[in-house]
């Protein structure tokens, strides 16, 4: 099992709880296999994971999932901080470097993550899409696995998607968006990370299909608001997907009353960074359809 991502975040986790090495490591593996593991000095088999998981009482789906998501966040750090502050030159960059270094070593998954990631931000900043064909079906050939029902969904994948899907065909975007969103209705997956995740990562695509593609953006529509059933712990995100189902009317009625009421509501309640995020949205699909 990975060390470099786990071991660590279990130690952590270990050391939080005042839990010794020979204590986790007693009954289920040597002190030195544990401490090596910890260290990223060597490797554990999934079992013996379990076991110590359950000995610090956490809960293995916590413990993966959160773990894959902060070492991808770290992983793109640098090229998401170079988004948030629109510093085009810089992503351009990122792009540059990493499709580089990607290209020398294709098993180099990382550094090709990287590379994606940032052609996607560019993308989304300057609408320059600077992938070749053969990035675009690298990417695509990336989820084959998961569309063919071999392998299931976890956060590196609802990550990756999440964060390319800009160069990426409306269909293709519609087809993994089905896959997650149909994997999330048969799977009852309460870690709020992983919920998160994958309802805006869902979301997100439908916003990308509303500019491109309005008719699998309304299939997309009705099938994420099916069966969510989500406590108003998630009220963001119930407000974020409400919108995107007003511009889909919006597009079919020329009617933006729905739109501009929910500005309104926004300002009033102090929420300015969702409502230039929604008001931006809005004036890029009134120029799409309308200008």
């Amino acid at each position: 099992m990975n060390n470099q991502i786990f071991g660590s975040k279990f130690r952590q986790l270990r050391k939080q709880q005042h839990i010794t090495l020979a204590q986790a490591a007693a009954g289920i593996t040597s002190r030195q296999s544990l401490g090596n593991w910890e260290t990223g000095k060597g490797e554990l088999d999934f079992a013996k994971v379990l076991l110590l998981l359950k000995k610090i009482n956490v809960q293995p789906i916590d413990f993966l999932e959160s773990s894959i998501n902060s070492y991808l966040k770290q992983t793109t750090s640098q090229i998401s901080v170079a988004y948030v502050n629109n510093q085009i030159d810089r992503l351009l960059h990122y792009a540059n470097k990493y499709l580089e270094i990607s290209h020398r070593n294709l098993t180099d998954r990382i550094s090709f993550l990287r590379a994606a990631v940032a052609c996607n931000y560019y993308m989304d900043l300057t609408g320059k899409d600077i992938t070749s064909t053969s990035h675009k079906l690298r990417i695509i050939s990336h989820f084959k696995r998961i569309l063919d029902g071999e392998e299931i969904w976890n956060f590196e994948d609802i990550y990756f998607f999440g964060n390319t899907q800009n160069l990426m065909s409306p269909r293709n975007i519609y087809s993994l968006a089905y896959s997650l969103n149909y994997y999330r209705q048969k799977h009852n997956i309460n870690n709020r990370e992983w919920i998160n995740a994958v309802y805006n990562t869902l979301i997100n695509a439908e916003f990308i299909l509303i500019k491109s593609d309005i008719n699998l953006a309304t299939k997309l529509d009705q099938l994420l608001r099916q069966k969510w059933d989500l406590s108003d712990n998630y009220a963001f995100e119930k407000i974020r997907q409400n919108f995107m189902h007003q511009l889909i009317e919006y597009i079919s009625t020329q009617d933006d009353s729905k739109i501009i009421r929910q500005l309104h509501i926004l300002e009033f309640e102090q929420l300015l960074d969702l409502k230039a995020g929604f008001k931006t949205a809005y004036e890029q699909v009134k120029e799409i359809y309308f200008s």
